[in-house]
């Protein structure tokens, strides 16, 4: 069973989805069939169904697929994370927590923002709020250690665990390259469709201090 990440180290969580984007496809286990089912107490994870997808990141509070673009140092994420919440009184407190999170972990010497859209919704039946932008990573490494220039590209997910008070969860795609690409949303929409509240729901638990797996 999963533990949740203790409440400080939410910034962790928002700042993997900056940095996991780099080349580390070069230390990615097997390759996983396509829409292969995951699952534990918290959540029901697919698999992106197309493309060759491995597995880069394994751990009691995430899941993080990877694959190459068609070009040079492009690549794509495609990643579940579970973290604790604190008391949240409404939406806009939730919102806010998630932005805060997002920005406080681009450092400005880095990455700059091009764009960045939050949009809460509670299409899912629970609240979430909805991450989509574009980062510039001035100091971008490839995989033969050259610094450039590119650009990371986010469509994601965070929520309030519906069953388990204090849990929440972030799922998305991300998409590092020289350009933006167009097809990342339709993607993103597939992959996040096959990530849902785990049919046994989880029984409440309280979050531990822990160092980042």
């Amino acid at each position: 069973m999963m533990r949740t990440l203790h409440m400080k180290q939410l910034a962790y969580v928002l700042k993997l989805a900056l940095l996991c984007l780099a080349p580390a496809v070069v230390n990615a286990q097997a390759l996983v069939p396509a829409g292969k089912m995951f699952s534990n107490a918290f959540l029901d994870v697919r698999a992106p169904v197309s493309g060759d997808w491995m597995i880069v990141r394994s751990s009691q509070t995430e899941l993080a697929f990877a694959r190459t673009g068609t070009v040079v140092n492009e690549s794509f994420i495609a990643q579940v994370t579970l973290f604790a919440l604190p008391d949240l009184k409404d939406k806009a407190e939730f919102e806010a927590l998630v932005k805060q999170g997002i920005e406080a972990d681009a450092p400005p010497e880095r990455f700059k923002s091009v764009s960045a859209n939050y949009e809460y919704t509670e299409q899912r039946g629970y609240p979430c709020v909805k991450y989509v932008g574009v980062t510039e990573d001035m100091k971008a490494k490839t995989a033969t250690s050259a610094t450039i220039s590119l650009l990371l590209q986010f469509n994601s997910l965070y929520c309030q665990h519906p069953g388990v008070t204090g849990v929440g969860f972030m799922v998305g795609l991300s998409h590092r390259g020289a350009v933006l690409d167009d097809n990342l949303a339709k993607d993103a929409e597939a992959f996040l469709e096959g990530v849902q509240i785990a049919k046994t729901a989880a029984k409440p638990v309280t979050p531990e201090p822990s160092e980042p797996q």
